[in-house]
C-alpha cells in the first residue's frame, strides 16, 4: 500500500508523462496534487489524460491507477 506522499508522487509522474505539453492546465494540476492540504483529484487527472492523450497504460500503471482510485475515490 502506498503512503499519501508516494501516491502523490506517482500521480505527478503520470501527469508529467501523459499531460505535459498537451494540457494547458498541467502545471496547475501538479500544484494541486503536491499540496497535502488538498484532496487528490484522481478522477479528474484520469479524465484529462483520456481527453488529451489516447493512452495504452502499462500493466504497472493500471495496477497503480487501481490503487490510487481505492485511496482517493
Amino acid at each position: 500500500m502506498l503512503t499519501d506522499l508516494q501516491a502523490r508522487v506517482a500521480i505527478k509522474e503520470l501527469i508529467e508523462k501523459y499531460l505535459k505539453g498537451r494540457d494547458p492546465e498541467c502545471d496547475r494540476l501538479i500544484d494541486i496534487v503536491q499540496d497535502p492540504s488538498r484532496q487528490v483529484p484522481i478522477r479528474g487527472v484520469l479524465e484529462d489524460i483520456r481527453r488529451y492523450n489516447k493512452v495504452q497504460y502499462t500493466r504497472q500503471e493500471l495496477e497503480l491507477i487501481d490503487d490510487l482510485l481505492h485511496m482517493y475515490a
